[in-house]
């Protein structure tokens, strides 16, 4: 709740609210996506990033470390699998971003840019490759100050 109430205090402030919804996990569902996204929406105009939890990240035994002391059996067993099996990460990651971005359309004007591991990418072919990298090299839509985005700064491919 203090992380909520110094988002809610800094937007009505005037100032630009970017949140990040990862690492999501495997037992995460469409009714979890929709609750967090409300919560987001409902503090106005902000962007939401999302990435869903990739075993080769640094803070993945971290999360498996938390969630086996906490008990929460079914998380430690899927964080496991994704461990043990690519192609079970691979499935879990790509149901994830699809899930995140179609709940996120039920939201007019919420943004989610969702980012897919390198890995994930180079994992998939054909068309859905080609969206994956879309996503990757998408200018996620926050703003910046006229300082910051001077063309001599930009880092977009092109």
């Amino acid at each position: 709740m203090t992380r909520w109430q110094a988002l809610d205090e800094l937007q009505q402030a005037g100032v630009s609210v970017f949140v990040s919804m990862s690492p999501t996990y495997p037992t995460m569902g469409e009714d979890d996506f929709h609750e967090l996204l409300s919560y987001f929406r409902a503090l106005g105009e902000v962007v939401v990033f999302h990435e869903p939890i990739n075993p080769r990240g640094a803070n993945f035994q971290q999360c498996l470390t938390a969630a086996e002391q906490a008990g929460y059996d079914d998380v430690v067993e899927e964080l496991q699998q994704m461990q043990d099996s690519h192609q079970y990460w691979v499935e879990y990651a790509l149901e994830q971003l699809n899930t995140v971005q179609q709940v996120a359309t039920r939201f007019d004007g919420l943004d989610v840019h969702s980012w897919p591991d390198d890995e994930l990418v180079r994992s998939t072919s054909g068309q859905l490759r080609s969206k994956l990298t879309a996503m990757q090299e998408a200018v996620s839509p926050e703003s910046f100050s006229e300082r910051e985005t001077d063309t001599s700064s930009d880092r977009s491919l092109e």
